[in-house]
């Protein structure tokens, strides 16, 4: 006899009712989400660029703001400007402008980063030389980009209020002059849809996994650029310490498709198992209903970072394919809305 999901199918529906009452008077009603926009040139090779950022964690707080200044000219991993460096690379720049000397040498944890004038192919420039423990650079800038990045902070500034603002509303908040959407070409976005949680086999490596769905838009574009990214999330054990690692890839997309298809066969009393190819070297990977548990058993291989190979191994439950369709049908939804409240993230140039 065909058994029905119909009452985990409940319990989820009411899971997001609860979610959606939370979220009712909200400006931004989900959590788990992170907008970065761009209050400079971007892409800037030569230059600075500034952004501004807004996001909530999924544990449901006010949320957080900021703003960040990346310098793409340093070939160092680190090209970020903190507010001293800012200050330091200002003063540089006006230095420059009035003919002066300048050096000044900032110290962190694993950098030192030193901001002069000097003169470069007969051209005063503004040197930020940045050296540490992974490597060093040097970026030659012009002196006016000070005052562009001192515009650049201030239109930052307003829009980080901004956020501050849509963070707490629960309703559209009056514009000003100090809190307003920046102008630019789009944003980039990261919104968790959702979850579902798998347990931990019989393996003393793996306590369980997290399929996770995210809705991405990426490019600094107006417009639905979207795209959907499956990811696992699980933890190992090296020794006494726990590791969390991550993947995804069209591998994991697959592999998720076939345990929705075992978990129908499971819950029709259905026998399945399903074997990645044998030509497919990287995450071979199974999945097997487990009929008389009403479950369906997973397995996949995984490289560490040292090389090793590891079996996680897991297993979902059929009382949680309500929540793994589920998930597909938020996809559409959260789309729409961040098309249709593009305006509150920022104006269009």
């Amino acid at each position: 006899m065909k058994t029905t999901a119909a009452p985990f199918l409940l319990a989820f529906l009411f899971s997001l009712l609860a979610s959606a009452i939370h979220a009712e008077g909200r400006l931004i009603p989900m959590d788990d989400f992170h907008i970065t926009v761009p209050v400079s040139q971007v892409p800037n090779p030569k230059g600075l660029e500034v952004t501004v950022w807004v996001q909530r964690p999924e544990i449901p707080t006010i949320g957080g703001t900021g703003i960040q200044v990346h310098c793409m000219a340093l070939t160092t991993p680190d090209k970020s400007l903190n507010l001293d460096d800012r200050a330091a690379f200002m003063e540089a720049c006006a230095a420059a402008l009035s003919g002066k000397d300048f050096r000044k040498e900032l110290h962190e944890e694993y950098w030192k980063t030193v901001f002069e004038v000097v003169t470069a192919e007969g051209q005063k420039r503004v040197r930020i030389g940045r050296n540490g423990v992974y490597g060093g650079g040097d970026a030659f800038l012009a002196p006016e980009e000070g005052a562009l990045l001192k515009e650049a902070l201030a239109r930052a500034a307003a829009a980080e209020a901004w956020y501050k603002l849509l963070l707490t509303a629960d309703a559209l908040p009056t514009q000003t002059a100090e809190a307003h959407p920046p102008k630019a070409k789009g944003y980039l976005m990261s919104s968790k849809l959702g979850g579902v949680h798998a347990e931990g086999l019989d393996n003393i490596l793996v306590k369980g996994l997290d399929y996770v769905v995210s809705l991405q838009k990426i490019g600094y574009t107006k417009g639905p650029t979207f795209r959907v990214d499956y990811s696992l999330l699980y933890v190992t054990m090296r020794g006494t310490q726990k590791v969390n690692n991550s993947t995804f890839g069209q591998w994991a997309t697959h592999m998720m498709e076939q345990v929705v298809l075992a978990l129908e066969a499971a819950g029709e009393k259905r026998a399945f198992k399903f074997e990645s190819p044998a030509e497919q070297k990287d995450h071979k990977h199974t999945v097997t209903a487990n009929v008389a548990a009403q479950k369906v058993d997973v397995a996949f291989d995984t490289t560490e970072f040292d090389g090793k190979h590891t079996l996680v191994q897991c297993s979902f439950a059929v009382a949680q394919l309500a929540e793994l369709r589920a998930l597909g049908a938020l996809e559409e939804e959260r789309q729409k809305w961040f098309t249709e409240h593009e305006g509150l993230f920022f104006v269009a140039e």
